[in-house]
C-alpha cells in the first residue's frame, strides 16, 4: 500500500483529495495528514508544503511506494478557469474585487516552485508521485458540480452572499448578490438529509460526493479539477 501526504486546508478536505486519487489511480493508499499548517495564507502553505515534501522525500527511500498532494482554494487567484469569458458572464471581473484580491498573485505557479525547490525541476527523478490541487475557487465549486447537473448562473466566485465584499462585487448585478459557492454546497447537504432523514457530517456528506464522482464529467466542467486530475494520471502504479 502507498503512503500519501496530504498537505490540506481542513480534515474533510483532505479526505475528499485522497478519495479522489483512489479513484482515479485504483491504488489504496495510507493516508498520512500533515497538522502543521497554521492558517490559510501563501506563507503557512508554503511552509507545510516544504514540511510535507521533505517527510514525503525522506520516506520514499524506504517505502517501495509514496504520493504527495497539496490543496489551497484558488480564492480568486489569477487562474485561467476563473479568468475564461465564453460564454459572457462566466469569467471572473478583478476589476470589481477588492483591492488586495484583485492584486493576488497566481498561486498554481509558485505552488510548482515549492515542489520543484524540494524535488528539483526534473520530474523524470522525482522519488515520489505529487499532485496539486487548487480549486477554483473553492472546493465546493467541485462538489456543487459532481451533484448538480447544471452549473449556476451567474458563475459564484465567493464563500458565502453575506459579506460586505461580495455585496460591493455584485452591487451593480440584476437581482443582487445570487447564492454562492458554500451556500450551494450547505443546500445540497441539507436536502441529502432531507431526502435520508438523518444527519450527515462533513466527512460523510463528502463520502456522498465521491459516490457520485463521474471524473471524466466533472473535468470537461472545470478546468481545475480537470488539472488536478491529470497530475494524478501521471502517477506511476
Amino acid at each position: 500500500m502507498s503512503l500519501l501526504f496530504l498537505a490540506g486546508e481542513s480534515d474533510a478536505d483532505e479526505e475528499f483529495y485522497a478519495s479522489c486519487a483512489e479513484k482515479i489511480t485504483s491504488r489504496a493508499f495510507q493516508r498520512i495528514p500533515l497538522r502543521n499548517r497554521k492558517g490559510s495564507g501563501v506563507e503557512s502553505v508554503r511552509k507545510q508544503m516544504r514540511n510535507g515534501l521533505k517527510m514525503a522525500r525522506a520516506a520514499a527511500h524506504g517505502q517501495e511506494s509514496v504520493a504527495f498532494i497539496a490543496a489551497m482554494d484558488n480564492d480568486r487567484a489569477p487562474h485561467p478557469e476563473n479568468e475564461a469569458r465564453p460564454p459572457v458572464g462566466t469569467g471572473l471581473d478583478r476589476a470589481l474585487l477588492v483591492g488586495h484580491e484583485a492584486d493576488s498573485p497566481e498561486r498554481l505557479g509558485w505552488m510548482q516552485a515549492v515542489v520543484e525547490e524540494v524535488l528539483t525541476s526534473d520530474r523524470s527523478k522525482w522519488p515520489l508521485d505529487v499532485a496539486l490541487a487548487l480549486p477554483v475557487e473553492m472546493i465546493e465549486s467541485w462538489i456543487v458540480r459532481v451533484l448538480c447537473d447544471a452549473c449556476p448562473q451567474p458563475m459564484p466566485h465567493f464563500s458565502r452572499s453575506d459579506s460586505q465584499g461580495v455585496r460591493e462585487y455584485y452591487a451593480q448585478s440584476v437581482g443582487g448578490c445570487p447564492p454562492q459557492w458554500k451556500d450551494l454546497a450547505e443546500a445540497e447537504h441539507a436536502a441529502l438529509e432531507h431526502r435520508e432523514d438523518r444527519r450527515f457530517t462533513k466527512r460523510e456528506f463528502y463520502e456522498y460526493v465521491m459516490s457520485r464522482l463521474d471524473a471524466d464529467a466533472l473535468a470537461k466542467r472545470s478546468l481545475s479539477f480537470r488539472m488536478f486530475k491529470e497530475w494524478l494520471e501521471h502517477w506511476t502504479t
